[in-house]
């Protein structure tokens, strides 16, 4: 079965969505080929219970992710905030304490670790997001990895822990895997390290949507017309100055001027592109995998820490999860506590059977959220890695000399083959934020083609 259309697109997550509707406004035909049975990509909402929408994907927006706030009120998509009143509980080198005590008990490893914060966020401001491998130090930093960095700065041993937590928080991956100005650069796109880290006033991680996520896909889809063929697992792109064949695994054919390969870099190269793309772009998408992730949620019939003067949020080097939130809905009256697993707890916990897993998670809630947490009316865990066309969560990462030696083919045009997803973003780059970024640029690009 053959189709046409102005510009193809590969891949119905944020990013391919936001690219058609570019597309669409500017006069041109879309046609968008998934490989799944649904929209959405890395965003991904389950209805659980009755009334119950658990984000299994990406969940949260900050304020500072304009694009995605208008884009919400664009397609009334209404939003609330992320609880946090209370206190974290900490459970780093000894028992779970709370946040004062730990606080006060550890106020020189602390120290240091804002100190380390702080020189995070200048240097970052050195990294030429457009281009980074142009950085002053560039060659300095890409050749060492941020474990590296991090281990080089005298911090003790609970700074330490506390920094690799909130960085594999971000990262999904050790901060041993990616290379120092890998983790500055992605302090550079996202602000500042208290942009990145806190969830209160400017954070990453203060918003949500009523109804879940999911909704943001499934109304963009909608309100542009539905351009999407479904199973269409793309696995030959041919192309020329000026045209473009898209062949998918079910027998689709797709024949256009452009095309918008909005898949994570690792994905985007298990498709074959004939002719073949330059070797830098080839041996650019073997050196970014994407990262491990795991979300467990347990369900409560109210969120009983809240009473106790608990915000819901661990930190843990005991894990299996190194970090958790209260993740109840708008209408507040089921307890839902989200544990991640990220990294190597996901690479590990994360392929226990899932019973045992969330015996696993269960027994941690207990230790910080007391008895009540053991005995969740139910426990539901997304992963991502098993999944074939995502093959992980949340992002991708560089590590030593990825940015240098191949970092400028990451969003670089080859012919009518334009790149999108969050990853080549030059701002919130791994957040949604960043998929919308993405999925406009490259819709520009696309139609400067075109008319050009």
């Amino acid at each position: 079965m053959e189709h046409e259309a102005d510009v193809i697109i590969v891949g119905a997550g944020l990013s391919g969505l936001i690219a058609a509707q570019e597309v669409i406004k500017a006069g041109r035909t879309p046609l968008i080929l998934e490989a799944n049975d649904r929209v959405g990509g890395r965003i991904l909402t389950e209805e659980v219970m009755p009334g119950v929408p658990l984000e299994l994907g990406a969940q949260w927006i900050g304020d500072t992710h304009h694009r995605m706030f208008e884009l919400a009120a664009e397609l009334g998509v209404e939003t609330y905030s992320q609880f946090e009143d209370g206190e974290t509980t900490y459970e780093i080198n000894g028992p779970v304490m709370r946040e004062a005590e730990f606080h006060s008990k550890n106020e020189a490893d602390l120290a240091g670790l804002r100190a380390v914060l702080d020189k995070l966020d200048e240097l970052s401001q050195q990294v030429d997001v457009e281009s980074p491998w142009l950085s002053s130090q560039a060659a300095e930093w890409d050749a060492i990895t941020a474990g590296t960095w991090l281990d080089s700065q005298g911090l003790g041993p609970i700074a330490r822990t506390m920094i690799e937590i909130c960085s594999v928080g971000i990262l999904a991956v050790p901060t041993h895997e990616v290379s120092f100005l890998d983790l500055l650069y992605n302090v550079q796109v996202c602000g500042v390290t208290s942009e990145l880290l806190a969830e209160s006033e400017g954070g990453a991680q203060t918003t949500r949507f009523v109804g879940g996520t999911s909704e943001i896909p499934l109304r963009l889809v909608e309100k542009i017309g539905n351009p999407v063929i479904f199973d269409a697992q793309v696995q030959t792109i041919e192309y020329s100055n000026d045209s473009v064949k898209v062949i998918c695994r079910n027998g689709v054919v797709a024949r256009g001027r452009q095309v918008i390969v909005a898949l994570a870099p690792t994905l985007a190269g298990r498709i074959t592109y004939d002719p073949p793309l330059p070797g830098v772009r080839d041996q650019l998408t073997q050196r970014m995998p994407q990262a491990s992730a795991v979300k467990v949620f347990a369900i409560y019939d109210e969120p009983f820490w809240r009473a106790d003067g608990l915000n819901g949020q661990l930190i843990s080097d005991i894990g299996p999860a190194r970090m958790s939130n209260d993740s109840c809905l708008d209408t507040g009256d089921l307890g839902i506590i989200l544990a991640f697993l990220e990294g190597e707890q996901a690479r590990t916990f994360g392929r226990l059977p899932a019973d045992e897993l969330h015996a696993a998670v269960t027994q941690e809630l207990g230790r910080h959220f007391g008895p009540k947490a053991l005995k969740p009316e139910l426990v539901v865990s997304g992963e991502w890695a098993n999944r074939p066309y995502t093959r992980g969560c949340y992002n991708a990462n560089m590590g030593p000399f990825a940015w240098t030696h191949f970092g400028s083919a990451l969003a670089e045009p080859i012919g009518p083959i334009k790149w999108a997803a969050t990853e080549t973003a030059t701002s919130w780059s791994a957040y949604m934020e960043g998929a919308v970024q993405a999925g406009r640029r490259a819709a520009a690009e696309a139609l400067e083609s075109i008319e050009g």
